[in-house]
């Protein structure tokens, strides 16, 4: 979080108008980094058990010697360097800014997924989704120009968030429990995440995904 120097101006004027306040909030990746930093004893483990495996093989299964240690390894890293570079551009990209009475969000990949002036927020929208565990909570900033847009509160600076509700100023609305389709459909336009709209495809597509992966990755050391 961070706040506009006293003494910088601002592009509002006159000079006898009360400054407009500035807040910016970073993500905050700690949620991720704490689950990473938790698993990674186990993460090491399988991941030395499967190089292992498929350097010396298994039953009738030859093994593949080096080849094998070092893609076995690399099979388990590889999905960890993806998440680490999608937590990396979140944080090189993503953020809130309340500046000059206009509210911008950025996400992960640099677009602007809101960007209106206060005057036209009508308000935030507090409520509980579904399918993410014990990590339930939403928030919804909704306004007259732009459609819906679904916050984590668990991905943001804390500090940063409760200071811009405070700025914005806007009236909070309790919601409760919400399964996706209502949530759309009490807010027409939202982008809620795909996975969420179509579980039983997401779920097929995860598993197959998977096994194909592995596939892979246990017959690719005999093709090289």
């Amino acid at each position: 979080m961070t706040m506009r120097p006293s003494g910088e101006p601002s592009s509002t004027e006159p000079a006898d108008e009360a400054e407009l306040p500035w807040v910016s909030v970073r993500p905050d990746n700690g949620p991720s980094k704490a689950l990473l930093l938790k698993g990674s004893p186990l993460i090491a483990l399988g991941a030395l058990r499967m190089g292992l495996m498929m350097a010396r093989g298994r039953g009738t299964s030859a093994g593949s010697g080096v080849a094998g240690l070092v893609i076995g390894l690399l099979a388990v890293v590889f999905p960890l360097l993806l998440v680490v570079m999608l937590g990396g551009l979140r944080w090189a990209h993503a953020g809130m800014r309340l500046e000059d009475g206009v509210l911008t969000v950025s996400d992960r990949w640099n677009r602007k997924v809101l960007r209106a002036p206060v005057s036209s927020l009508t308000g935030l929208h507090t409520l509980k989704a579904p399918f993410d565990g014990p990590h339930k909570d939403r928030i919804v900033i909704t306004s007259r120009s732009h459609r819906p847009v679904l916050v984590d509160p668990r991905f943001w600076d804390a500090e940063g968030l409760r200071e811009l509700w405070r700025d914005l100023r806007l009236p909070v609305q309790d919601h409760g429990f919400l399964t996706w389709p209502l949530l759309k459909k009490r807010f027409p336009g939202i982008p809620t995440p795909w996975r969420h709209d179509h579980v039983v495809l997401f779920t097929l597509l995860a598993v197959v995904g998977c096994v194909a992966y592995v596939a892979l990755v246990v017959n690719l050391p005999f093709f090289l």
